[in-house]
C-alpha cells in the first residue's frame, strides 16, 4: 500500500508541480507580491543579504493545496557585516516517505554604493521508499543587485547553475533539477506604494514572470497582492512588525489544485 500511495504522489506532483524547486519558496511576503525573488529574498539571491540592517533568524511554513504531505518548512539566520554578509538556510519538504532537504551557505559583498554581489553553495538531497536510495546535488548560484537611483532596485539571479548530480544516476526526478534564471525590480514610488515585478526561464518554461505591489495601510501593517505567469496564480498576503518581530501571511490560488498557504516570522537583533 505505501508504494501505491508513493506512485500516486509521485505522478500527481510531477503532473501539477512540474518546475517547481520543492525547497525553495519565494519568502511569505514576496509570496503574496506574485513571487518576485531577485529583489526580495535572500533564499534565491544571496547578494540581497548586504541590505540587511541587522542580524535576523527567519522561520517559515508552506503549505500546497492544504496537504500536509507537500509541506516545505525552512529556517534562516543572516549576519549582515561591512567586510562579508554571511547566512545559512535549511529547508525540508515531504513526509516519512518522501523528504527532501538542503543546506545553504551564502555571502554577499557590496561593490559600491549602487552594486552588490553574492554567492550561495548548496547540498540537497532526496530520499523516498520508492526508489529505495537517495539523489543528492551540489549547485552554486550567483545574484547581483544594482541600485541606480533612489528607491529603485535592480536584481539580476541564475540559480542552480553550475549543478552537479551526486549518487545514483538512475533516479530521474525533474523537480529535483530546477534551475532559474531571472531579472526583476522594486520600486517604492511613494512612501507607502512599492511595486515589483520580474521577468526570467526557468526549466521548460522559456518565459515566466510577475507583478505585485505592497501598500503600508497604517504604520507597520502592509497590505500585498500579484500575480504570476506559467499557469496564472493571483495571491494575496499582509505582514505586521511589532518590536523586533515580523509576521507576514499570504495565499496563492491554483485555478485546478485550489489554495496554498504560507506563514513566515522573523526576529531581528
Amino acid at each position: 500500500m505505501k508504494y501505491l500511495l508513493l506512485s500516486l504522489f509521485a505522478g500527481v506532483f510531477s503532473l501539477y508541480v512540474h518546475g517547481v524547486d520543492n525547497l525553495r519558496l519565494p519568502d511569505v511576503r514576496s509570496v503574496g507580491m506574485g513571487g518576485n525573488v531577485a529583489t526580495q529574498s535572500i533564499l534565491f539571491n544571496p547578494a540581497l543579504i548586504v541590505d540587511k540592517e541587522k542580524k535576523s533568524i527567519h522561520l517559515e511554513y508552506f503549505n500546497r493545496y492544504m496537504l500536509k504531505e507537500l509541506g516545505t518548512m525552512s529556517g534562516s539566520f543572516y549576519y549582515p557585516n561591512q567586510l562579508l554578509s554571511v547566512g545559512v538556510d535549511i529547508s525540508v519538504f515531504g513526509f516519512d516517505k518522501y523528504r527532501e532537504m538542503m543546506v545553504r551557505v551564502l555571502g554577499g559583498k557590496r561593490l559600491g554604493d549602487q552594486w552588490a554581489l553574492g554567492l550561495g553553495v548548496h547540498y540537497s538531497f532526496l530520499q523516498t521508499d520508492l526508489l529505495e536510495n537517495t539523489r543528492s546535488r551540489l549547485s552554486t548560484d550567483l545574484g547581483i543587485t544594482f541600485s541606480p537611483i533612489d528607491k529603485l532596485l535592480i536584481g539580476m539571479l541564475i540559480m542552480n547553475l553550475p549543478s552537479v548530480s551526486i549518487g545514483d544516476k538512475d533516479i530521474e526526478i525533474e523537480d529535483f533539477n530546477y534551475y532559474l534564471i531571472q531579472i526583476s525590480f522594486q520600486w517604492e514610488i511613494i512612501n507607502s506604494l512599492l511595486i515589483t515585478g520580474s521577468a526570467g526561464t526557468e526549466n521548460e518554461n522559456l518565459v515566466v514572470g510577475n507583478l505585485g505591489l505592497e501598500y503600508t495601510a497604517f504604520n507597520s501593517f502592509f497590505i500585498r497582492a500579484g500575480i504570476q505567469t506559467a499557469p496564472l496564480l493571483p495571491s494575496l498576503g499582509i505582514g505586521y512588525n511589532f518590536s523586533c518581530f515580523t509576521i507576514d501571511v499570504a495565499s496563492i490560488y491554483h485555478p485546478i489544485l485550489g489554495m496554498s498557504t504560507g506563514l513566515g516570522l522573523s526576529f531581528s537583533f
